[in-house]
């Protein structure tokens, strides 16, 4: 539990908004979560031998004395040598099969010092740190609830579901459930991703946006970034509301000892909104850089 409070923003209305800095708000405020972890190991087998003691060999003086053998020296042990044993080899490293977090904020100040615009979609420091959905359109003192469900059952096999449910209007806010399967060099990704958003005028084309999107979308690709040799990837993009494929990317890569180049190419289709075609290029050299317009954060793998 978390309580915060943030004062001496006075003049947020008219702060030019450029990045993630210009949205700071006053704030007094409550912060709630809990986190649930389930971690997993591998067994060892029962059937190994270890921890036993070794056997100590010592000459038997009436067994000298009678002329009997003694063992080669390769079996013998000093008389006061410690017993040693054999040490279990160490088990698998634990590794996390479920995590589950529930996070939730209560504003003590619901207009944020005055910073609030009610009928409008606002965006604060405080709401971003909690979800990336917007949910302020008026005042309010309880956030949406947010749930973040991570299983990975295996090293090569990862699912999450992220969940935002607004108690203030009694409906699921935003759902994005993901799967991702590798198998050696070669990745399969699947997304379910529905987000219910308030309805504003957008002022560059007076067109109304949706109220809500439900999109799928699909990836498979093969190699890494520094994979030697060629590698690439491909997406789709499917909207579930209109039944159009909105967005469709491919990516190739092909790396040698000394350099490496990569190309991709993206379509977008959103009718008014927007619909264009992205050709991208990076030429690398070893340790010394790149040049394109090809940026890391955009790369499909």
């Amino acid at each position: 539990m978390t309580y915060r409070r943030v004062v001496g923003v006075d003049n947020f209305a008219n702060i030019l908004r450029f990045d993630e800095r210009d949205i700071l708000s006053n704030t007094n405020e409550v912060e709630y979560r809990v986190v649930n972890r389930l971690y997993a190991k591998q067994s060892l087998d029962s059937s190994q031998n270890c921890d036993t003691v070794r056997e100590i060999f010592s000459p038997d003086p009436l067994s000298s004395a009678s002329g009997d053998s003694i063992p080669p020296d390769s079996q013998l042990l000093h008389e006061n040598e410690v017993a040693e044993t054999a040490p279990c080899p160490s088990g698998p490293a634990a590794h996390e099969l479920i995590s589950w977090e529930l996070g939730q904020k209560y504003f003590l100040d619901p207009s944020f010092g005055g910073a609030l615009v009610d009928g409008r979609r606002n965006m604060f420091t405080t709401t971003a740190d909690l979800t990336g959905i917007a949910f302020l359109t008026s005042p309010r003192h309880l956030s949406p609830l947010i749930s973040r469900l991570r299983i990975a059952p295996r090293p090569r096999v990862d699912a999450e579901w992220d969940l935002d449910y607004d108690f203030k209007s009694s409906r699921i806010s935003s759902s994005t459930a993901m799967v991702n399967y590798h198998v050696g060099l070669i990745s399969l990704g699947g997304s379910d991703v529905f987000l219910r958003v308030p309805g504003e005028i957008l002022v560059s084309n007076n067109i109304s946006s949706p109220l809500h999107f439900h999109q799928y979308r699909i990836m498979l690709g093969y190699g890494t970034p520094n994979k030697r040799g060629l590698s690439g990837a491909g997406a789709v993009g499917f909207d579930a509301d209109v039944g159009f494929l909105q967005y469709g990317a491919l990516q190739s890569s092909y790396n040698w000892d000394c350099c490496g180049i990569s190309m991709e190419y993206r379509r977008f289709a959103l009718g008014a909104v927007r619909n264009e075609n992205q050709y991208r290029f990076s030429f690398s050299l070893s340790n010394i850089g790149s040049f394109g317009n090809m940026k890391r954060q955009e790369r499909l793998y």
